[in-house]
This record gives structure tokens, sequence and C-alpha cells, in this order.
């Protein structure tokens, strides 16, 4: 298949790099001059994530599967959504679309989070959120949204930036994250298995205490832990059961057995 991704960055660029190893045409954009990757069947599209250069947009025409991997802007809640509009101009009727999502689109309470209770533009708490809400409701059934909890790998490691922080953590709040691996796993699953007009949630199976999993996580990295408290607890769960009854298997489906560089 012909496979465009809007965005090699730390996701996206390892994501194009297993998409070739397993025979797909890889189209990708970037904003860097190199991407370290060279394969007869790797594009690279040097522009802005909008294609605002119409020389560069007749590249998306063709393609069988558009993968929404860039970030969000900072400044204007609205303008990611706008941007994801945008890119749908340059894709067949016939092409699909997968929207990398945030469980961060979830309230900010307690409970478990399943995706039958929100489905696709259904929340609209930030611009993720907005995001969902534009294109769902011009895609439908051509539309998967994937909404990852806190990614996790090489070189991204959320402790590091916690200790730095100065601030004191809740230490009986449980983490909602997924390893890289299995963020790339599960896109590749549901290219697989044409899981498409769905909503699924991307997030390990287990969820450790962020005192005990980020203290070991720091101690593994060589690092002096981030400050915790437990005067509050917190029990927001993202679930992914849909995800495994899709029948997608974790390669970490408990976060304390991430591999740490």
């Amino acid at each position: 298949m012909k496979i465009g991704i809007i965005g090699l960055g730390w996701l996206g660029l390892p994501l194009a790099k297993s998409l070739l190893d397993k025979g797909h045409h890889v189209i990708g954009t970037t904003r860097s001059r190199s991407v370290g990757l060279s394969h007869e069947r790797f594009s690279h599209v040097l522009f802005d994530p909008l294609l605002k250069k119409q020389s560069s947009s007749g590249y998306f025409s063709d393609l069988d599967i558009l993968i929404l991997a860039f970030t969000p802007s900072r400044t204007d809640e609205k303008a990611y959504a706008k941007d994801c509009v945008r890119l749908l101009d340059f894709i067949s009727p016939n092409c699909k679309v997968i929207q990398l999502s945030s469980s961060s689109v979830y309230p900010e309470r307690n409970g478990t989070f399943n995706e039958s209770d929100y489905p696709a533009g259904s929340v609209k708490t930030n611009s993720i959120g907005y995001a969902e809400l534009a294109i769902s409701s011009m895609l439908r059934d051509r539309l998967t949204v994937v909404r990852l909890s806190g990614l996790v790998g090489p070189k991204r490691y959320p402790v590091t930036s916690m200790a730095k922080s100065g601030k004191t953590y809740q230490a009986f709040d449980p983490v909602n994250l997924i390893h890289l691996e299995d963020a790339i796993g599960l896109i590749e699953h549901v290219i697989q298995n044409k899981l498409w007009n769905k909503t699924l949630n991307g997030c390990s199976t287990e969820h450790p205490f962020k005192g005990q999993f980020y203290t070991d996580m720091a101690s593994k990295l060589g690092i002096d832990p981030p400050l915790f408290e437990d005067q509050k607890r917190s029990e927001r769960i993202i679930s992914n059961r849909y995800s495994l009854e899709l029948g997608y298997k974790y390669i970490y489906p408990d976060p304390n057995d991430f591999p740490v560089a």
C-alpha cells in the first residue's frame, strides 16, 4: 500500500521505517532537512506539515492511507483542526485516514474511560478533540482515531522533565502510558486488519502508581527521582479493552517492563 505520514517526528519516523520493512511505500513530510532514512520505497517531501506548496501536494493524491502524526499548535486551540481539514483536500475520496489522537481528550476526573462512551468527535476539551470533531464529520467510515496515552521510549522518558520541574506529584495517581513499540504496533494492526470507522485507545493494560513507577525509572536512568506526596489519590484510568478485543497483543502490557536505554 501507499501510505502518507504527515510528521516524521519521534513517532512518525520509526513508524515509517517499520512500514517500509513490511513492504509498504511510504511518503512522509518533515520540517527537517534530513530524517536519516534512505529506502527505495520512501519519498521524503521537505516542507511544512500543511502542504502549502501546491507542487508538493500532488504526492498525496493517490494514497491508500494518510496518517496524521504531526503535533498541534500550542498557541491556537482551533489551528490543529483547521490544519487536519486542509490536508484532506489533497487525498482521494477513497483514501483512509488514521488520526493519531491523545487520551488527553477525556475529561480530567476520576473514572475509567472507554471509547464507546466517548466516540470520535464527542469530546472537545482541547485542540485534538476539536480536530476529531472536524474530521470525523467529514470522513465518517474512512477514519480511524487512535487515542494514544503518554508515549514512552528512546529519548522520551517523562521522569526526566518531572525531576527537573521541582514540582511535587501525587504518588498514588495511576499512570496511563504506552511504549513506542506498541504505538507503532497498534497503528500497523489497524492497517493490516482494515479496522476503519473505529475509535480506540492505545494504552498499556497495567497502571502502576506514579510514585513507584517513576522512582524506579529514575533509578534505571541514574537520575534523582521526582518529588512525591500521598495526600490525594486519583483513579483516572484509560482502558485498552477495545484494542484487545480487536486482536492487538501488547508487547509491554505492564509499564514496569518498559526497556530503558
